[in-house]
């Protein structure tokens, strides 16, 4: 580099353009537009898929610690466990099935 600054014709069209791009970025921001194309507001793929995996998961746990809490207190082992595990399991799933069905309605 010879130590010489670009021409300041060049330095304003690089300007512009930066101001362009950034007006452009603005105005989508404010219209709520991600790049991918759906709103700010509406969640991506992979957080639906950790909020169902999440609403399976805390049904399955539940059951589990109060069939295990029943076993302890009731002295039923391994009974409490299986059958609580089981309806554990139940609302694990149905909490899938509402959670889709909230998610395709778009709510």
């Amino acid at each position: 580099m010879t130590g010489q600054s670009p021409p300041e014709s060049d330095l304003d069209a690089r300007r512009r353009a930066l101001e362009s791009k950034l007006a452009e970025l603005d105005r989508d921001r404010s219209t709520g537009a991600v790049p991918d194309g759906r709103t700010a507001e509406e969640p991506s793929g992979l957080v639906k898929l950790f909020r169902f995996s999440a609403d399976f998961v805390s049904g399955v746990i539940a059951g589990a610690m109060i069939g295990w809490l029943v076993d302890r207190f009731a002295g039923t082992r391994p009974w409490g466990l299986i059958v609580f595990l089981l309806l554990g399991f139940a609302t694990g799933i149905y909490n899938l099935v509402k959670s889709a069905q909230r998610a395709q309605r778009g709510g």
